[in-house]
């Protein structure tokens, strides 16, 4: 369980996040929602200490992040909005292997944990591709190969449907979703945009650097979005 208590956030003079209070359960897949500037972004970034609370605290299986960063951060994996950011090496295969190398895995336990991978993701056939050959939806799932393989027990999306054709929203959605329910990874998804609420379990809606909802999202209604400056 991810749990956040009293996490207050403080960039230069202003405090992006007040006094926010959140779980998020095992198994779950929880969209987090808010207009541009609402702090959903700087919040997802605590669960893996991309950032430090100003004040509170953020506890990922009974590990506090100013404690245990890195066995903490270890549990977290973010695919970030600018995924290519994400992509070291220039062949898929070599890309997903880079973060198992680090932790000292033999090549062969590395190659088949990446193999495991490219299988879960259904993307074994470009694996041997270079990644500036690839579309923009196969890069993202190659940016999320790498995070997989470092079987993380949640992952959060950054506004993973930006930028990208219907065709490849959906697909990355489904995907997000069939990691959920058959690899019991808990998905966290960061997004401005109402559609993609329809594949989520439960729904917290931000505003202001709080939260307003929190709750399953048929419990979401047009009054609520209002409030958070979406379109219901």
């Amino acid at each position: 369980m991810i749990q956040v208590k009293n996490l207050w956030f403080k960039y230069e003079n202003d405090f992006i996040l007040k006094n926010v209070n959140l779980e998020i359960k095992e198994n779950n897949f929880i969209a987090i929602i808010g207009a541009n500037g609402s702090g959903k972004t700087t919040l997802a970034k605590h669960f893996n200490s991309l950032l430090t609370p100003t004040k509170g605290n953020i506890i990922i299986d009974g590990l506090n992040t100013k404690k245990n960063e890195v066995n903490a951060r270890k549990k977290v994996g973010f695919v970030f909005q600018n995924f290519e950011d994400q992509i070291i090496h220039s062949i898929v295969e070599e890309d997903i292997a880079f973060g198992l190398e680090n932790l000292g895995l033999s090549d062969n336990q590395a190659s088949k944990i990446v193999r495991e991978t490219l299988d879960k993701l259904r993307i074994n056939h470009i694996a041997k591709s270079n990644v500036n050959m690839l579309s923009m939806g196969q890069k993202q799932l190659v940016a999320l190969a790498g995070v997989l393989a470092m079987k993380p027990k949640y992952i959060v999306f950054d506004e993973p449907t930006t930028n990208l054709d219907v065709r490849n929203k959906s697909n990355i959605l489904n995907v997000i979703k069939d990691l959920n329910k058959n690899e019991e990874i808990t998905a966290i998804l960061i997004t401005n945009v109402l559609d993609d609420l329809m594949y989520a379990e439960n729904a917290v809606v931000m505003k202001n650097g709080q939260i307003i909802f929190d709750d399953v999202k048929s419990k979401l209604n047009k009054k609520i979005l209002k409030k958070a400056g979406l379109n219901g």
